[in-house]
């Protein structure tokens, strides 16, 4: 369902960053444990980055010599700085600033689809794509207030796409008969008729579903900045049906593996977000989200230990994974999981008050926007 990239495209991106600086970003956070080998080559003057398995002429990547300012890139975000410069000194907090709200998952009948959705046997059902949604509601008027524009991705608890399960049925038999299956649609199932149904679900959702989204953030929307709004899940003692102990991370782009470079469409998204700069507000900011979040409602941070993750600075709640909506939004782009949803504490306060904690989750998300863009 990809296209394959344009790399002419890149030539805008030429002398952005130094060699030690682009050299600092591929090796610590968007190809850790040299995941880039035979793909990116670093050297003195410039990065060679094949487009294609056996390329005989790899794209060339000019490096800016240290102390000569780069030409401003062609993209439609602003950094804090450059929204900064256009703000009046008497406007509202963040006045101007274009916030784009992605509300994770889908919700109603979807939520089963998706495996979010889930209750304890005499507790509500919890839904996650209906808790977001409800979270980005309470927190657009709340950042229009601030003199915010305010997007969301998804108004309803319906799908973004036109597509569904039974159009994409064609699709998924014919790569369940090629066997070309991308990182994240590998599916364990012996039966044929299960597995098409199965990937066409997964083509549905968790592919078509995203690259509507992306059109309206990239196409419609250009905001400054994208969050995606999520509550994690975990794996509970067989004798209990909650956790007894949540956990909280917020994830930048980054730490793309070596089978996933093998792709042309992302190791093309990789150089081009590494380019682009959104790295430069999504490392602070998703720090900044971290610290307010564990003001407000503290949980202890979640540590990954597989190597679809990787630490980008010393707060132990960032990390950096390659997901494809934080890979397919061009502007900087934060996923947030907060809470846990099948953790005590937090679905006995759903339990007893949907809307506080709605309310507690918007409230954390605003105080970060306004501490990180307009804070002196």
């Amino acid at each position: 369902m990809g296209s394959a990239p344009d790399w002419s495209r890149l030539g805008e991106y030429q002398a952005q960053l130094t060699a030690s600086d682009f050299r600092w970003l591929l090796e610590s956070q968007y190809a850790p444990n040299g995941a880039n080998e035979g793909w990116v080559t670093v050297e003195r003057d410039r990065a060679l980055v094949l487009r294609f398995e056996d390329d005989a002429e790899p794209y060339e990547i000019e490096f800016r010599e240290y102390g000569r300012l780069p030409a401003p890139p062609p993209r439609y975000w602003r950094t804090r700085d450059e929204w900064r410069a256009t703000k009046p000194d008497d406007a509202l907090p963040l006045a101007g600033l274009k916030v784009a709200l992605d509300p994770g998952h889908i919700g109603g009948e979807f939520a089963a689809m998706e495996f979010r959705s889930w209750k304890t046997s005499d507790g509500p059902l919890f839904r996650e794509g209906e808790f977001v949604l409800e979270v980005s509601k309470v927190l657009k008027p709340q950042l229009e207030a601030l003199g915010a524009t305010v997007y969301l991705v998804r108004e309803t608890n319906e799908p973004v796409t036109t597509d569904t399960p039974e159009s994409l049925r064609p699709l998924a038999a014919k790569l369940v008969t090629e066997r070309e299956l991308t990182p994240g649609l590998e599916l364990d199932v012996k039966d044929r008729e299960l597995k098409e149904k199965s990937l066409a679900r997964l083509l549905f959702y968790r592919v078509s579903e995203i690259k509507a989204r992306a059109q309206l953030v990239n196409e419609q929307f250009q905001p400054d900045v994208t969050l995606c709004l999520h509550v994690d899940g975990t794996t509970t003692p067989e004798d209990k049906e909650l956790a007894d102990q949540g956990y909280a991370h917020f994830l930048v782009n980054g730490a793309y593996s070596a089978d996933e470079l093998s792709y042309d469409d992302q190791r093309y998204a990789m150089i081009e977000r590494l380019l682009s700069g959104t790295w430069q507000v999504e490392r602070p900011l998703a720090d900044t989200m971290a610290v307010c979040f564990r003001e407000i409602s503290p949980q202890p941070p979640f540590t990954y230990t597989g190597p679809n993750a990787v630490r980008i600075n010393p707060n132990p709640y960032v990390w950096a994974r390659n997901l494809m909506a934080n890979r397919l939004y061009q502007c900087p782009t934060i996923f947030l999981e907060p809470f846990v949803a099948n953790e005590v504490g937090f679905y006995s306060d759903y339990q007893e008050n949907p809307e506080q904690l709605a309310q507690t989750y918007a409230r954390a998300v605003e105080l970060a926007l306004v501490r990180f863009y307009a804070a002196p």
